[in-house]
């Protein structure tokens, strides 16, 4: 902020007083006192101290030297007052003007006895080029402090440096200086050197430096003791070998003295080139000729001139490229400057604009409703905003909206004005369709998701009085799959008829949105009882059953439905309700589809858990934390060994190991099966090159490993499955792809393309849990299949249960009709191993062999000659 005239009076009479000073004073202590003090008077500040600067064993610390109080008796100095103020604050105070926090007045308030309540603070380095000498504190002042003040108390501050150093110099020196002598040109000079806005150096006839003053010291980056002694050339480069000596401070006699300025480029301690404009004196010292440069840095002098033509410049061309139209007027309102865009919006040429042409594009019924303001607003120094119309010559109306500021001169007289036009001749239509668009989905007319977020929060402020309120989130079953098929035109008119029908389910008072693609919402205020979300939900689900008609063509459609409440007392928020409303739908997917689910605390510790593990699970595999179990794979016929499956198991650093149930399907949602059935190909397939080479196991054993649906549809599954063949050196027969029948219910080419690329490589596929709830017998007839293996859910109660045993002997006869090998999982005891048999299966798996184990444990019992016959006792506690 700029300084009023009567603060910079002020200011010149502190800074002429303290110069006074001089002649009287005996120590630089009283310097730093008046300094103080004048400090004080000028900002009003009532308290003030000074702190020198100390080093004391390596550390930096600040020393209380001067106290200034305007009720003086209540402060007293001790021996030694260090401020109590880190180090990293104190490097601060010392670098730069800074504001003290109000925890750090707290640690002062204490700090000195007797002072009231410290209530702002500012820091002042007292500071000469890169000397510290202290720091000047202010407290208290009526109006706030700013890191501006510096600027304005820096003369005082360098004068107080100056005198204290004259006055240092005069102590050191007393016998040359009598007490009628108090200023000696000498001593004038250095005063006059050392407060200098300019650059001063003394150059001696060899054009070496002998003296730089402080500003010379602040701009060039060195200290006086470096400067002296180096040349010239090392501030100021020769442009050409003795450019100084024979051009630059060459002497001619017959030369009249020189007054004006000569620009010169320096160049400061770390390399910067600075712009100079340098006026040289000349005089004899000792019957030599030595020189004295009094330069001013224009260096941001040339920065502002460039800097001020690329604005000039700038303004001219985003003025032509704005899409606003640009007019400015002089003082008389006479138009000197307008933009095409301005011509265009008014519909008149450039000439027909400037002086006072522009008033005319004013439509003459706004013409006094707009000029008489804008007269108003100009002349007080305001800015005016208004709507009106523009006629053009060709009678056509256009809507603009006018906006002006006026131009104000450094004097403060008001020059002119600058005016913007925009065309504003749709925006009353374009606020009333983004109004429209902001509260309702443009597809179904419902609300949509900021409009039901907004009726749900007033909603449940008013539960204490209205009751409870129900939040139900549904979703479309199979939406994809129309979009994908008929197309999205048919896919938007689906959701046109499913908002009809969601909207004969409720109460007029209820909210009904569309909140996302398939993704719908229901509010239902004033609860008497929470059996009523029930009832809306299945009336929901009864509505939807029947066929939509799109395009003259029958679509069927569900949806899975959460439910959430809110009760008076409730602390929820909209947005923890709409979260806790989606658990439940995710619950109600999971359980089928076509169904509703109650939100619980639980859903919301499964989804925290799901949310972990699936953290956990994007480490687990680079940290080693999977392992491969296997399991032995038994003939019913021979009792001998025909393989393994590799299955696998994560060992949880904190949880311990995990079953794959509670892990596989999170990495199959998060994609990390795919470099992870890498990994367990590639351990297993070379595990079991290992077993046959130490011949631990027949030659035409084979080892089974479960595919996901997802690395069916991988285009690199099939190569990475080969390379992992080709690396463990193992034969492609020896191999047996286990897949659900989930993977083959959607039909894809990709699947079907993958399956019989299998074939092709000589790799066998397994149906894996064949027979629970998506069995069908097309699944053998269209795809390459080689073996079934029948869930553990048949065997394990084969013998007691009828339904089982039924279904357990008519996939065996299927299968072999079919020529098929079959596989019963779960065998846990001899009596359901002998009944298999009686039905010629081919081969079994299960506790009654091993349970899954590591390597290690397979191994062991491979080397301990396990025999498997009629004869086994159960083993499954092994």
């Amino acid at each position: 902020m700029l300084l009023d005239r009567r603060q910079d009076v002020e200011l010149r009479d502190a800074v002429s007083s303290l110069r006074q000073m001089l002649s009287v004073a005996k120590d630089a202590s009283t310097a730093y006192q008046d300094t103080l003090k004048t400090a004080c008077e000028l900002t009003h500040s009532p308290y003030g101290f000074i702190a020198k600067r100390e080093i004391i064993e390596g550390s930096l610390e600040l020393r209380v030297s001067h106290l200034y109080c305007d009720t003086p008796e209540v402060l007293a100095i001790e021996a030694t007052m260090y401020l109590p103020f880190p180090p990293q604050l104190k490097l601060k105070l010392c670098n730069g003007a800074q504001l003290i926090s109000l925890q750090n007045l707290a640690t002062l308030q204490g700090y000195f006895d007797g002072l009231d309540r410290l209530e702002q603070m500012i820091a002042i380095p007292i500071s000469d080029a890169h000397s510290i000498h202290g720091v000047l504190f202010l407290a208290n002042a009526e109006s706030a402090y700013h890191t501006s003040i510096s600027k304005r108390l820096w003369p005082l501050i360098t004068n107080c440096i100056c005198i204290a150093r004259i006055i240092d110099q005069r102590k050191n020196n007393v016998s040359q200086i009598t007490p009628l002598d108090s200023s000696t040109p000498n001593e004038l000079y250095y005063l006059f050197e050392g407060v200098c806005p300019l650059c001063v150096i003394t150059v001696d006839n060899q054009l070496n430096i002998i003296r730089i003053n402080p500003r010379a010291e602040a701009i060039f980056g060195y200290r006086q003791n470096q400067a002296v002694g180096l040349p010239i050339s090392t501030l100021l480069p020769e442009r050409f070998i003795n450019e100084h000596h024979t051009q630059t401070f060459a002497y001619n006699p017959l030369a009249a003295p020189q007054h004006t300025s000569s620009p010169m480029a320096g160049r400061s301690y770390n390399g910067t080139t600075i712009n100079f404009d340098v006026n040289k004196l000349q005089y004899v010292h000792n019957g030599k000729r030595h020189h004295i440069l009094i330069m001013r840095d224009t260096t941001e002098i040339e920065m502002a001139r460039t800097q001020h033509e690329e604005e000039v410049e700038r303004f001219r061309i985003l003025a032509d490229l704005a899409p606003v139209g640009i007019l400015q007027t002089n003082s008389d309102w006479s138009g000197i400057y307008a933009n095409d865009r301005w011509c265009e919006i008014a519909g008149r040429s450039m000439i027909d604009t400037l002086e006072l042409g522009w008033l005319s594009a004013i439509h003459p019924d706004h013409f006094h409703d707009v000029i008489e303001p804008l007269r108003t607003a100009i002349c007080e120094g305001k800015e005016f905003k208004r709507e009106c119309l523009f006629l053009k010559p060709n009678n056509e109306q256009t809507w603009v909206e006018l906006h002006a500021r006026p131009q104000i001169s450094s004097k403060g007289d008001i020059t002119g004005f600058i005016a913007t036009i925009l065309d504003c001749t749709f925006r009353h239509e374009a606020e009333d369709k983004l109004r429209e668009l902001a509260e309702h989905d443009p597809l179904t007319g419902l609300a949509n998701r900021a409009m039901f977020q907004h009726r749900l929060e007033h909603g449940l402020s008013r539960t204490h009085r209205h009751g409870s309120l129900a939040l139900l989130c549904l979703d479309l079953d199979g939406f994809k799959n129309v979009n994908d098929t008929l197309g999205h035109d048919c896919g938007d008119n689906l959701l046109i008829e499913v908002a009809k029908r969601l909207t004969r389910c409720v109460r007029e008072e209820d909210t009904v949105a569309r909140v996302g693609g398939d993704e719908f919402m229901i509010l239902i205020e004033g609860l008497k009882d929470a059996q009523v979300a029930a009832e809306v939900s299945e009336k929901i689900l009864t509505s939807l059953e029947p066929p939509c008609s799109i395009n003259h063509q029958e679509v069927f459609i569900s949806t899975s439905i959460g439910i959430t409440f809110a009760t008076k007392g409730d602390k929820n928020d909209s947005k923890s309700l709409m979260k806790q409303a989606d658990m439940a739908l995710y619950r109600a997917k999971h359980e089928g589809r076509n169904n509703f689910q109650y939100y619980s605390p639980d859903l919301e510790r499964a989804s925290q858990e799901r949310l972990y593990l699936g953290n956990s699970l994007h480490h687990a595999l680079q940290r080693t934390e999977f392992q491969v179990y296997y399991q032995f794979k038994c003939s019913l016929t021979t009792h001998e060994i025909t393989g393994f499956e590799a299955v696998l198991r994560w060992e949880h650093p904190r949880r311990g190991q995990l079953q794959p149930d509670q892990f596989i399907p999170i990495l199959d949602e998060s994609g990390l099966i795919v470099p992870v059935s890498r990994w367990l190909t590639h351990t297993s397939f070379v595990q079991h090159a290992k077993w046959k080479a130490r011949g631990l196991i027949a030659q035409d054993a084979k080892i089974a490993v479960n595919v996901s649906p997802r690395l069916l549809r991988d285009p690199y599954f099939i190569r990475g499955l080969g390379n992992s063949i080709q690396d463990a050196r193992i034969d492609p027969t020896s191999v047996i792809i286990e897949i659900t029948e989930t993977a083959l219910l959607e039909h894809s080419a990709q699947t079907t393309d993958a399956l019989k690329e299998l074939k092709k490589i000589g790799v066998a596929i397994s149906l894996d849990d064949f027979g629970t709830g998506f069995s069908s017998l097309t699944h053998l007839k269209r795809y390459p299949i080689d073996q079934i293996k029948i869930d553990r859910s048949f065997v394990h109660n084969v013998l007691a249960n009828s339904g089982d045993k039924a279904i357990v002997k008519a996939v065996i006869v299927l299968a072999k009709s079919l020529k098929l090998t079959v596989v019963a999982e779960g065998v846990e005891d001899r009596a359901t191993l002998e009944y298999l048999a009686s039905l010629n299966c081919d081969e079994y798996q299960g506790f009654y062999l091993n349970k899954p184990q590591p390597a290690e444990e397979i191994e062991k019992l491979l080397l301990s000659g396990l025999q498997l016959g009629p004869s086994q006792t159960n083993n499954s506690s092994e």
